[in-house]
């Protein structure tokens, strides 16, 4: 499922570079946050990002970042790892894009890691 309309959340998941990029639209959705929580729920296989107060386990939000990269990023090896034990079916060094949607009146997004699609497979013609 290809989706372009700005108003859909989308993050990415690249297990090589141990990186998860959050594109702006999906912060914008949740009211442009200087922090973010990342949950995840490996039973229902659903991650979710929500906007924070500055506490230890929030990520800040550099915005002057994003102005020139259009995402941001956060990296974690760890993470990474985890998510792919829980998605068995995701490529050691693949990349993932995910589709969200907005819950509670946009006080966060969630991401169902199911539905992934393979970003930069090759595709035969």
């Amino acid at each position: 499922m290809k989706n372009n309309s700005l108003n859909v959340p989308m993050i990415v998941i690249d297990s090589k570079n141990n990186r998860i990029r959050i594109h702006r639209n999906t912060l914008h959705l949740l009211g442009d946050p200087e922090y973010i929580q990342l949950l995840v729920n490996p039973e229902r296989l659903m991650i979710a990002v929500l906007s924070s107060q500055k506490l230890k386990t929030a990520n800040v939000i550099r915005w002057d970042r994003i102005a020139e990269n259009r995402s941001c990023e956060l990296y974690s090896k760890i993470l990474i790892r985890q998510l792919g034990s829980i998605c068995p079916y995701w490529k050691k060094n693949g990349k993932y894009r995910l589709y969200g949607a907005c819950v509670s009146e946009g006080l966060f997004i969630q991401f169902d890691m199911s539905s992934a699609e393979e970003v930069g497979k090759e595709v035969l013609i």
